[in-house]
């Protein structure tokens, strides 16, 4: 049987970031790379599998995915511009 979860929590134990979700300047970013692997450990800790708590959580790695690799590239094109100002 699932563990309910507090209200605070969200379904992956974590936080949830800033009001948007988006990994910002603040550290998010990190938060949502442990708040997937913690989906990952829920599911191989797993025996039985809660099918639609599966897919909560599916939908919640998803999210973070997205929104992580938004940060990527938006991390990418800062040190872009930092080597062009070095290259000048």
């Amino acid at each position: 049987m699932p563990k309910k979860l507090k209200q605070t929590e969200t379904a992956t134990g974590g936080s949830t970031g800033d009001a948007t979700g988006e990994p910002g300047r603040n550290g998010n970013f990190k938060n949502h790379l442990k708040e997937i692997s913690a989906i990952l450990e829920w599911f191989d800790s797993q025996e039985e599998l809660d099918v639609e708590l599966a897919l909560e959580k599916i939908k919640k790695a998803g999210e973070l995915m997205k929104s992580s690799k938004k940060r990527l590239v938006e991390i990418e094109n800062e040190f872009k511009e930092i080597q062009k100002t070095v290259e000048e």
